[in-house]
């Protein structure tokens, strides 16, 4: 799907981000769509999260509207009920249970307040596969972890994505809170490790005002570093990085962005974000999440606008200049991850 080469939509055998470790228990599941599939969360009757085929096989009636009866799901409809593995346990109307009469169960695992989960094949799910919270600083000593909120889009992942790492938009969508026009104007650097894509700007004089001088307590000229880490094929970790000309450093702050396909043209979106100041000032919490929310909702209305607008082109088409250079890499990574499973 545009702006991916024809007939690519997502990479499967990945880990995702699938929600909150918070938003699961053992007395209701909860529905979410991935890579085109229904999932049922939930814990069992020990804790541990639990992810199901969404779709009863009878009558396609969604199992997330079920009742969890111990580690089962009993489907609301007819009352089949599916054990954690996805066999079913119970048919009410007979004895005899049909092998075929089962769902799929998908690796899921909990960091952080992070739950992974792993669409693809099972046999391929390497849990060390999963970007290191420490280094995203999620889970660092010193850095305070805010899981912020989430959102589902209808747009395509990919135009999220694209979002999110061409930053020079930060100087107009997000004007007078986190954007400057210095961040448009300062060349991208871009590199690449086994780990993640980086595009990174330096701007030597910055003077900070409105919001980053009110959360940083501090005023004039200063040294600010931003880059943006993508973790393919789905995380992106955004640093913002203040020092004192000289080299001290006022503070620092990250954005942590999880981009999760429901469907070819809908999108998970999950955003927290962590900082290592002030770190127990619940009040300068509050006022960050104020803003990040309005900027997270910025970004929203700006993909879903797009989206709005490539689905009347029948053949969409783009301009593309210098600053383009770390999301085009994105999205070229994305493509060879396609291309790597298909092949």
């Amino acid at each position: 799907m545009w702006p991916l080469k024809s007939n690519y939509d997502y990479p499967r055998n990945q880990w995702y981000v699938a929600g909150w470790s918070h938003e699961l228990n053992n007395e209701m599941p909860v529905e979410r769509w991935f890579l085109g599939e229904p999932v049922a969360l939930y814990r069992d009757k020990a804790g541990k999260a639990i992810a199901l085929e969404g779709r009863c096989p009878h009558r396609n009636y969604p199992l997330a509207k079920s009742i969890i009866r111990g580690d089962a799901l009993e489907c609301g409809y007819h009352g089949f009920t599916f054990g954690p593995d996805g066999r079913c346990v119970r048919i009410p109307s007979q004895d005899v249970i049909p092998a075929a009469c089962r769902v799929k169960a998908y690796p899921l695992v909990e960091k952080w307040q992070w739950l992974w989960i792993w669409m693809g094949d099972p046999e391929k799910a390497d849990e060390a596969l999963i970007p290191d919270h420490d280094e995203m600083r999620l889970t660092s000593p010193g850095w305070v972890a805010v899981p912020a909120l989430d959102r589902v889009l209808n747009c395509r992942p990919q135009l999220l994505h694209e979002n999110l790492t061409d930053i020079s938009h930060l100087a107009f969508l997000h004007a007078g809170t986190i954007g400057t026009e210095a961040i448009a104007a300062t060349k991208v650097e871009v590199s690449q490790n086994e780990r993640f894509l980086r595009g990174s700007r330096f701007i030597p004089d910055e003077t900070l005002t409105g919001f980053l001088s009110e959360v940083l307590g501090y005023e004039g000229p200063v040294e600010r570093t931003v880059l943006i880490d993508f973790y393919a094929p789905s995380v992106h970790v955004a640093l913002e990085s203040f020092r004192k000309p000289g080299g001290e450093v006022i503070g620092e702050f990250r954005v942590h962005h999880a981009v999760t396909p429901a469907a070819p043209d809908r999108t998970n979106y999950f955003f927290a974000w962590s900082r290592s100041f002030a770190v127990e000032d619940q009040s300068l919490t509050d006022t960050m999440n104020t803003v990040f929310a309005g900027a997270i909702q910025q970004d929203v209305d700006a993909t879903q606008d797009i989206e709005a607008m490539v689905r009347q082109m029948p053949e969409p088409k783009e301009l593309l200049v210098r600053a383009d250079e770390h999301s085009i890499r994105a999205r070229r990574w994305i493509e060879e991850m396609i291309e790597a499973e298909q092949a």
